[in-house]
């Protein structure tokens, strides 16, 4: 790493802010397909005309919209990414990385005293919610590529999600094999119920409100969906879960465990390790995880023909069989 790597790391918050600023203020959604002043930017997003102004030549800057003449316009990318009425809009996914923020902000106090756990807001419906709908953003390019490596045991017809938020994932999961029947499990199922609907699967997806520790498991189920929870627990915490998954497959059934993992020194991916100190400041006890430490919790369970597919980046899908 040079100087000058050195220094753009450090910086790097900058822009990421100006991008979640931008998205929180609605400037995106308001340009659409338009072509608009600065100004009437600012009266539509409610601001200060000389911030919006300042804020606009920014995102210009970093060609994240164009600028010509005193009026402003979205970027392809940006009608497809970052215009809320676009069909594969990003806007909750980032207000969501805007919600860490303040878990940046603090973590020095919190290492130094240690985790905070859950804030308050992160329990209620809305909150709840929201986080659903940025997860199925964010499944927007990741679903598909995870439930191709899936590879479902012979005859299966019927399998759960654990903690299925939007039900991203057990879409997928449907319209890739025509004869599956499951059910989302989650605290919050309202997003997912939807999205069932539409995609005109209600005949074979269903949802189920429950806590992932409490909640009842569909018995004697041929597979199991494990996505993006492990890292909110602590490794006692995800081996109950194992615990509990295992018991409710048939012999023979699998379970697919998708998450952010490391390597066996901790530090690579560095995304994945990142990631992971996020986690510290955000959960009660959650952190990422390597595929070894893992692959321990799923023999001792009672799993095992593990198999590691790598998706993207540092996500993977690691899957077993129950013996």
């Amino acid at each position: 790493m040079t100087y000058q790597d050195l220094m753009q790391l450090a910086n790097g918050y900058a822009d990421s802010k100006v991008l979640l600023v931008a998205n929180e203020l609605g400037v995106f959604t308001t340009l659409g397909k338009t072509k608009r002043t600065s100004h009437e930017i600012a009266r539509a997003c409610r601001s200060d005309r000389e911030g919006m102004r300042l804020l606009l030549n920014a995102l210009a800057g970093l060609t994240l919209i164009h600028q010509r003449a005193g009026q402003y316009w979205n970027t392809a990318l940006a009608r497809k990414f970052l215009d809320a009425n676009s069909p594969t809009a990003i806007t909750n996914l980032l207000w969501l990385l805007n919600h860490h923020w303040s878990n940046w902000t603090d973590m020095v106090q919190v290492i130094k005293k240690g985790r905070q756990g859950w804030a308050p807001i992160t329990k209620s419906p809305e909150f709840r919610q929201r986080l659903a709908l940025a997860m199925e953003e964010r499944s927007l390019i990741l679903a598909r590529p995870t439930i191709r490596t899936c590879r479902m045991p012979r005859r299966a017809t019927t399998f759960f999600d654990l903690a299925g938020g939007s039900g991203a994932y057990a879409i997928a999961l449907a319209q890739r094999y025509p004869t599956l029947t499951g059910v989302v499990i989650d605290q919050s199922v309202s997003v997912a119920k939807r999205l069932i609907t539409q995609r005109g699967l209600g005949n074979r997806l269903s949802v189920r409100r429950g806590d992932v520790f409490t909640a009842r498991l569909p018995q004697n189920s041929d597979a199991a969906l494990v996505a993006n929870i492990f890292h909110d627990f602590n490794a006692q915490e995800d081996r109950i879960l194992l615990r509990r998954i295992q018991q409710a497959l048939r012999p023979g059934g699998k379970v697919f465990i998708v998450e952010f993992f490391l390597d066996d020194t901790g530090t690579k991916p560095v995304d994945a390790a990142v990631f992971s100190l996020l986690m510290y400041a955000f959960t009660d006890t959650g952190r990422s995880y390597g595929w070894s430490e893992v692959e321990e919790w799923l023999k001792a369970e009672g799993f095992g023909q593990l198999r590691r597919h790598p998706i993207s980046g540092s996500i993977g899908t690691l899957e077993a069989t129950r013996l």
